[in-house]
């Protein structure tokens, strides 16, 4: 069982047989989706930081400590990629009355529409949202889509919520970026985990780090047993599967995810 399509099978082959290649990510769409909004919240408001102020003896008060704070209501919001993830979280922001714009080139301008969100370019996403969602899965098409030039085109004091994978973005040029103070960053993947000790990103600033943890929920991992068995017994009886992620001839061979290196 695995989130990805890995290039660790014959899809072509397996396609052709009419063998089902599934996959169990939509299992872990709504745990990060919550954990996603809660690290947008965080960027916003600075909630992380004011307790490291605290913690510091150099916390301030009120308006002085909300300076650089905004609110996430009727708030100018964006996704990069608009697959499982991004859907489970648009639902999440409703109370918030935002205006979200999102970028997908897999998706026909119709079906972001019918989400209630605007398809939009790559560079009208950056330029006019104040906090963007990366929740795009990397492919052989945007493997580092995402460099210095992006994040310096993000209004000043905009935050990035990175919960997809971390070869979507230039991540050292993000980090540059960030330290700059030109933009916010939460992000729950990285190039190398766990990451190094000494890796800068355990020092920057601007930065909210977590370790991989957004789906790992163990009522998450419950549930794909109950999604597999399902979408098995589905197929035992001649149905096609529901519940699980299915292999599209056209895109599966261009997914570029590969099992999480570990140090």
């Amino acid at each position: 069982m695995e989130g990805n399509f890995l290039p660790n099978i014959d899809y072509g082959f397996a396609i052709s047989r009419g063998v089902r290649i599934l996959s169990i990510s939509p299992v872990f769409a709504e745990p990060v989706a919550e954990a996603a909004l809660g690290m947008a919240l965080d960027l916003a408001r600075g909630i992380s930081r004011s307790d490291r102020y605290f913690r510091q003896g150099s916390e301030k008060y009120g308006l002085d400590a909300n300076r650089k704070a905004y609110s996430l209501h009727r708030q100018h919001l964006g996704f990069i990629g608009f697959g499982d993830l991004g859907r489970a979280i648009v639902p999440l922001l409703a109370p918030f009355h935002p205006t979200i714009k999102a970028y997908d080139p897999w998706l026909p301008p119709e079906y972001i529409e019918s989400m209630g969100c605007q398809a939009a370019t790559l560079q009208e996403v950056l330029t006019s949202s104040k906090i963007v969602f990366v929740v795009a899965g990397v492919t052989a098409q945007n493997q580092g889509m995402l460099n210095r030039e992006a994040f310096l085109s993000m209004p000043a004091g905009a935050a990035l919520v990175l919960v997809s994978r971390a070869a979507v973005v230039d991540f050292e040029a993000m980090l540059d970026v960030a330290a700059t103070g030109h933009i916010r960053v939460a992000t729950d993947v990285f190039p190398q985990e766990p990451l190094p000790l000494e890796h800068r990103a355990r020092r920057g600033d601007n930065l909210l780090l977590s370790p991989h943890q957004a789906g790992a929920l163990e009522q998450t991992l419950a549930q794909i047993g109950v999604m597999v068995t399902a979408d098995a017994e589905l197929i035992a009886r001649g149905l096609p599967p529901c519940l699980c992620k299915i292999a599209q001839p056209e895109t599966v061979t261009l997914w570029r995810s590969k099992p999480v290196e570990q140090s």
